[in-house]
């Protein structure tokens, strides 16, 4: 069984490769292809973040974090993104999201 830091430091690796997954930094953009209206962008962004707190939802209940172990993820997690080259108040917001809505409550 690895350490809590181990752990933490594992959890903060996924959770930032799937940011980076679903959020990438130099999106590959296409001479085909029609450019996508402001509100589709939004929504599709929207559901890709969902996502993403949904899977940080799941290793909170797969870990049982408490709330000690989630600030450290969340402040990993911010370090990670940061360190990666995501503009600041776009960590500062999906942070935020992700504490309100995955990191919150005892409850599933």
């Amino acid at each position: 069984m690895a350490t809590t830091r181990g752990r933490i430091q594992d959890i903060c690796e996924k959770l930032g490769q799937e940011f980076g997954r679903i959020v990438p930094l130099n999106p590959v953009a296409s001479n085909h292809a029609k450019k996508p209206s402001e509100s589709a962008l939004r929504a599709s962004s929207e559901a890709a973040l969902q996502k993403f707190y949904e899977a940080a939802k799941c290793e909170r209940l797969r870990n049982r974090l408490g709330v000690i172990g989630r600030a450290r993820v969340a402040f990993g997690l911010q370090q990670r993104l940061l360190q990666a080259g995501y503009p600041a108040p776009l960590v500062k917001q999906v942070l935020f999201a992700l504490l309100t809505s995955a990191f919150c409550g005892d409850k599933q």
